[in-house]
């Protein structure tokens, strides 16, 4: 059996023990998979609270101390741990927000090679064909204690609408429900998508988890991790023939 490219960097996702790597699954593979066309959105999911989609790694972590730092902020907001333009954990009045960063795989420096000299374009706009040497934000994840999910499904249908998608588990419980709030008229897309998950406690579904992502930057991912099989595949072609 031949494997196209997709299935071969699914599988080479898969088998990795980078977490972050465990998410582009969900965004470049099983989102697309779960979505259709939609015609109206009640709202465009732009970003997460002060945070827009595309802002750098130091420009959030920044905001963060210095909301932290302020002595007349009324809000307790800790920054727990960080993995410089990859990811920054933050409690904030007890629940955890994890902000995801991408940057360009290094090997596309080979084939996208950055301009000496010219800041990197903004990737909500027109950056989509750019090397970033900078992690920006694409993603965030939101973790809280257990709470009923109709309670969290209830709170996310009064501000965006009905989910585009639901999918329930074998055992009734488990499952995720998925936002579509894209702007398809812009080009590119303009927005996001939010997950709500369901698992199971006493036999009633509760939920923990929240994850946002941008829908422009999905496509963004996408293509550079369809360039960066190429170059590989390139590079051990070369190996294997010299």
């Amino acid at each position: 059996m031949i494997l196209s490219k997709k299935q071969v960097l699914f599988f080479e996702i898969l088998t990795d023990r980078n977490p972050m790597k465990k998410y582009l699954i969900f965004l470049l593979f099983l989102l697309p998979s779960l979505l259709s066309a939609q015609t109206e959105i009640p709202n465009s999911l732009d970003g997460f609270a002060e945070a827009s989609w595309g802002m750098t790694f130091e420009s959030i972590r920044e905001k963060f101390l210095s909301m932290a730092t302020n002595p007349e902020s009324k809000e307790k907001i800790e920054l727990l741990n960080e993995k410089k333009e990859e990811s920054l954990l933050i409690k904030r009045n007890g629940i955890f927000y994890l902000y995801r960063f991408y940057k360009t795989p290094e090997l596309l420096k080979e084939v996208r090679p950055k301009r000496e000299g010219a800041p990197e374009s903004d990737p909500s706009i027109d950056g989509q064909t750019e090397f970033r040497e900078n992690g920006i934000l694409f993603s965030v994840g939101v973790t809280f204690n257990l709470v009923p999910s109709e309670k969290i499904k209830e709170k996310m249908e009064k501000k965006y609408g009905k989910p585009r998608k639901e999918a329930i588990g074998d055992d009734k419980v488990s499952g995720a429900a998925i936002w579509e709030l894209v702007e398809r008229r812009e080009n590119p897309p303009r927005g996001g998508f939010a997950v709500v998950w369901r698992e199971g406690y006493k036999k009633a579904p509760y939920t923990r988890r929240i994850d946002y992502f941008s829908a422009n930057l999905k496509e963004v991912i996408a293509k550079d991790y369809v360039d960066f099989f190429s170059v590989q595949e390139t590079k051990t072609l070369r190996d294997l023939i010299p």
